[in-house]
């Protein structure tokens, strides 16, 4: 293997041309043992070849266990929730008549609730519509021959709108959600009086359409949030106008009363 070696490193060996034409014995041993002594010390050189060694790469830290590992909070998201709308009675005021409506409907409540008494958050609400149960039930307090039923009412929230809610006490739970919403009503067959007063020299257009000139604040005290059958009033009663004339006085919201609960 040295001699191979020696071969293809061009390793020059110089031998005595006396021992190719028959020196004495004692000079072969003596070159004999200097080729042993030069083997050896090529050996020792692949040796120390094959010797290095690369340095270790230091390794990776291990992976925490998913279990270690430091968890991050879950993020908070907000309830969501469609809640069913009932109005045990609507009352209007127009042309000096009232109106008792029952309204079913719906209304998108989101938001998270407080936990610790006297705290307060932000409630989204939106999307509340409502509308009569019947034609027939929008019919006036007290009938004569010259009053008329309203035929179909609608009523719709104009904006969405933040509300609060407080908690005001924890065990058991208790809470005051108050919510102030710009409202458009929209009467399929209102009083003549009303539309002479609101329009005498138009042609009559159906439905009106009539707007709270300030937010209706419903308040209601539920005791969960989303509300469960929670009951919401009006604080107190509103102007309408039509909305094609809004410096004219229609009618007003006497009052709204009605239970929010999930579906």
């Amino acid at each position: 293997m040295v001699d191979h070696w020696l071969w293809e490193h061009h390793v020059p060996v110089t031998v005595s041309t006396a021992a190719s034409s028959g020196l004495t014995r004692e000079g072969g041993e003596i070159v004999s043992r200097n080729l042993r002594v030069f083997r050896q010390a090529v050996v020792g050189v692949t040796g120390v070849l094959a010797m290095i060694v690369v340095p270790a790469v230091p390794a990776a830290p291990a992976t925490a266990p998913a279990a270690q590992q430091e968890e991050k909070p879950a993020s908070q998201t907000k309830d969501v929730e469609e809640l069913v709308l009932t109005s045990s009675e609507m009352e209007l005021e127009l042309a000096e008549q009232d109106f008792m409506i029952p309204l079913t409907g719906s209304v998108i409540m989101e938001g998270e609730p407080p936990v610790t008494p006297d705290q307060t958050t932000s409630i989204d609400v939106r999307d509340l519509k409502a509308h009569s149960v019947s034609p027939g039930d929008a019919s006036p307090r007290q009938s004569t021959p010259a009053q008329q039923d309203l035929g179909q009412v609608r009523v719709e929230q104009n904006a969405d709108v933040s509300s609060s809610l407080t908690m005001t006490q924890r065990f058991p739970p208790r809470f005051e959600h108050t919510a102030s919403l710009d409202l458009r009503i929209s009467i399929e067959n209102p009083p003549q009086r009303l539309l002479e007063q609101l329009a005498p020299r138009t042609a009559r257009q159906e439905p009106l359409i009539l707007l709270t000139d300030e937010p209706v604040e419903l308040v209601g005290n539920p005791k969960s949030f989303p509300p469960q059958g929670a009951t919401y009033e009006q604080r107190k009663p509103v102007d309408l106008v039509p909305a094609q004339n809004e410096d004219v006085e229609g009618g007003a919201l006497r009052g709204l009363l009605g239970d929010i609960s999930s579906r």
